[in-house]
């Protein structure tokens, strides 16, 4: 009998969590999804909350609940990576995201009478990172609702206060360029991020076998035909030398004078203009040496422009310029330098 039930309780923890999709709701069959799981919270308190918010339409009931939210509820960072139901939110009065943003906003709906679906999604940006094994800092997703509203399922974002009324439930690309994959009526049995590590092997399992035809084309796969070009300088200089990388063919792909150790190796590989002023450059020495060893010799030594591995490096003294953005010897800029720039 103990083995039995060992067994049993083994199953029970394998079972517990639904696995990622986004076709186990029955769209035509709304009045489902007005049920409140009980790992969300006690239905009646619920209910009894969510009455008072009820309005004159459906419309003006979501909009009384994201009110009552905004009022009752704070931003709190700290919150955003532990399991929290409907009842432990407002108890602490914060919340830690979307995906208890979600919840909240949810079981309010549900209990005021609108048939409400949770809807996972992550960015497709992340999603080709991780798929092509490129470094991202965040595991960037979202959640949102469909809601039965007027005879017809919507999209809400809750925390953008928006709602999408031409919203078709078999769509899979979201709002702000995000890809849907899981649905359901159970947050705590989907796992949401607020189940960090449980929900990040689930991410990571179910997007390591993505058939990559449903995404949108990887837009940081592509290839620019044209020499690109980054530019380092403050006001009114990057505008300069923005206007100078064009006049020399160039598209310049980002223009900064800050976190360089972000922007930096991002440029490698391309032509990079830098403002200087009476040969110092806007950006500190001892970082560029972290990215392009030995260019502090070199610009002490020759100064101008030099190739440090595959990267062009145009140091741009404006100290030395003629005329309000001309400069003293054009000739020294020609783009047969660029033959490194991708």
């Amino acid at each position: 009998m103990k083995i039995l039930l060992t067994f049993l309780s083994i199953l029970a923890g394998t079972l517990h969590a639904s696995e990622p999709s986004v076709d186990s709701i029955d769209h035509s069959r709304p009045a489902r999804y007005l049920e409140i799981a009980g790992s969300l919270g006690n239905r009646t308190q619920i209910t009894s909350q969510a009455l008072e918010l009820k309005g004159d339409s459906d419309l003006a009931t979501i909009l009384n609940v994201l009110n009552w939210m905004d009022r009752n509820l704070k931003y709190d960072a700290n919150r955003a990576y532990t399991w929290r139901n409907f009842h432990d939110a407002i108890n602490e009065k914060t919340y830690g995201g979307c995906a208890d943003q979600g919840i909240v906003c949810g079981v309010l709906l549900k209990g005021a009478g609108i048939p409400t679906v949770w809807v996972k999604t992550m960015d497709v940006s992340w999603i080709w990172d991780f798929k092509k094994g490129r470094p991202f800092k965040s595991w960037a997703g979202h959640v949102f609702l469909e809601v039965y509203v007027d005879k017809k399922w919507m999209l809400l974002d809750p925390g953008a206060k928006t709602i999408y009324k031409d919203y078709s439930p078999k769509a899979r690309i979201m709002p702000g360029n995000r890809f849907a994959y899981h649905k359901g009526n159970d947050p705590k049995d989907m796992i949401m991020s607020l189940q960090w590590e449980e929900w990040k092997k689930q991410t990571e399992t179910y997007f390591r076998s993505l058939d990559e035809s449903l995404l949108p084309v990887d837009s940081a796969g592509g290839t620019v035909l044209s020499p690109q070009a980054f530019v380092i300088g403050n006001s009114p200089y990057y505008q300069a030398m923005t206007k100078m990388a064009g006049e020399m063919g160039l598209k310049v792909r980002k223009s900064f004078n800050s976190q360089y150790d972000k922007f930096l190796p991002e440029s490698i590989g391309y032509m990079l203009l830098i403002e200087t002023h009476n040969g110092v450059p806007i950006v500190p020495l001892d970082v560029l040496e972290k990215y392009f060893p030995g260019v502090s010799e070199r610009l002490k030594n020759a100064g101008g422009t030099m190739k440090i591995g595959e990267t062009t490096i145009m140091f741009l003294d404006f100290s030395r310029m003629l005329g309000e953005f001309g400069v003293e010897n054009k000739a020294a800029l020609k783009v047969e330098s660029l033959d490194s720039s991708r």
